[in-house]
């Protein structure tokens, strides 16, 4: 019975230590991970996403790009419209951007007179990149759409680039900043006060870039070109018969005598004002020739009429 017993409980009682040893093993582990860690060899953030480094030779941390965790994606659209009115097609997408919750960047409305079947208008809308695909939906509605188009450009990488660009910037400002504590001579302070100057302008610059693409990723702008269709009329059927050839002759007329008439009225004050000086000159010459001519006519009086004189 005790041989029994020693071989059943025996072998339990090895395995029971064998797995507490183990599991002290793992714990000892765990926690030499934690010490390292709170030591500043290796570092976590259960918070956000960690960045690569890489250590040089002398120990020092060189941060590189950080990771990721969403594409940075920026889109755009452009598209051309036919519309009947610009003024009410423009008053229409000004609605949509508010609704969508955008503004009206750019509007260059022509509208009016004959040109305007020929001109274009263009008006820019920045709406937030989620609601991209509702406006263009909306913007279609407003007219017939005969073209549209849509792009994407990916700056995950510039986006990364720039973070991690100011990351270094900060750190080497506040190097800058503790070294400007230290200094001893005025030519130091001097020397250190201009690289401080200079990083801190890097630093607004890297910061003006981040703000601009960050605006670009969340806002999408969508370029509407309006155009007018100009009405064509039919070309119309020539008419053969007699009564085409009375009607083409009766216009035919028209036309000759009005430009016969046109012809007239442009030398009428020509012809009044030669009247006006050529009569008088016509009369003179009248008389002198019949004066001249009675002159030259020989006498043939009578006898009685000689000696009445």
């Amino acid at each position: 019975m005790l041989t029994t017993l020693t071989r059943t409980v025996l072998p339990l009682a090895l395995a029971c230590a064998l797995l507490g040893g183990c599991s002290s093993a793992a714990t000892s582990s765990s926690v030499a991970d934690g010490a390292a860690g709170s030591n500043g060899k290796v570092t976590t953030d259960t918070g956000a996403v960690p960045a690569q480094t890489t250590r040089t030779t002398s120990g020092s941390v060189l941060p590189q790009t950080p990771v990721i965790d969403s594409q940075q994606i920026i889109r755009s659209a452009t598209m051309t419209v036919v519309v009947p009115d610009e003024n009410q097609a423009a008053t229409r997408l000004r609605a949509i951007a508010s609704a969508h919750g955008g503004v009206v960047t750019t509007e260059n409305v022509v509208s009016g007179g004959e040109k305007s079947f020929y001109a274009t208008s263009t008006i820019v809308i920045s709406v937030p990149a989620d609601q991209l695909d509702v406006a263009l939906t909306d913007i279609a509605a407003v007219g017939e759409v005969t073209l549209r188009t849509i792009e994407s450009t990916d700056v995950t990488a510039k986006v990364a680039d720039v973070d991690s660009r100011i990351t270094t910037m900060r750190a080497s400002i506040a190097r800058m900043q503790d070294l400007l504590t230290r200094a001893g001579s005025v030519t130091e302070i001097a020397q250190v006060e201009n690289e401080l100057t200079t990083r801190e302008s890097d630093l607004e610059s890297l910061l003006a870039q981040q703000k601009a693409l960050a605006q670009r990723v969340a806002q999408s702008p969508i370029t509407v070109t309006l155009t007018r269709v100009a009405v064509v009329e039919p070309t119309p059927v020539p008419e053969t018969g007699f009564l085409a050839g009375l009607t083409a002759g009766w216009h035919a007329l028209k036309a000759f005598s009005i430009g016969l008439l046109t012809v007239v009225g442009a030398l009428l004050p020509f012809l009044a004002v030669i009247a006006l000086v050529g009569a008088p000159v016509v009369w003179l010459v009248r008389r002198r020739r019949t004066a001249a001519a009675k002159a030259s006519k020989p006498w043939s009086g009578s006898p009685d009429e000689t000696t009445t004189h």
